[in-house]
């Protein structure tokens, strides 16, 4: 399910089943070279996400995306963004992001790294087999938290 109006009057009807909101974290580069980095990996990270969201529709809800600077302080930022999800009635949400800094420092737990691919000169079938392979790298990672190991 998106955060649409449209995808929010099912979701309304079928809570008990979509227990998992998934975030997309979107870093924004402040340097010319910084900001085409950040654009080729944003449009890898929301390819990569509707895909995952139409792999689990009725399971998952994709939310917009967080953006900020790379130079912005993560810690406070996940504090904001635990502090108001908090208030959602999921039983998961995950952050998928292409910037290691998540993960590698703890910043959130249930942060998903994947390495930013570069997409934008793919053919359609060559995106399509790559986002697959990266949903196959995924799964595992949802399903283990779904399962509580």
């Amino acid at each position: 399910m998106n955060w649409t109006a449209k995808d929010m009057d099912l979701y309304l009807q079928q809570t008990d089943y979509i227990d998992t909101a998934l975030v997309p974290l979107v870093a924004i580069g402040s340097t010319e070279q910084d900001m085409k980095q950040s654009a080729s990996s944003a449009e890898f990270l929301m390819n990569l996400t509707v895909f995952l969201e139409h792999q689990f529709k009725g399971r998952i809800m994709l939310l917009p995306p967080f953006s900020y600077v790379e130079k912005g302080d993560k810690s406070r930022l996940a504090a904001e963004w635990r502090e108001s999800l908090g208030d959602m009635p999921f039983k998961h949400v995950f952050f998928l992001t292409t910037d290691p800094a998540w993960t590698r420092d703890a910043i959130i737990e249930e942060a998903i790294w994947i390495p930013s691919i570069p997409i934008e000169h793919m053919d359609k079938k060559l995106k399509q087999s790559v986002l697959e392979d990266q949903v196959r790298q995924i799964i595992p990672l949802l399903t283990a938290k779904w399962t509580g190991q």
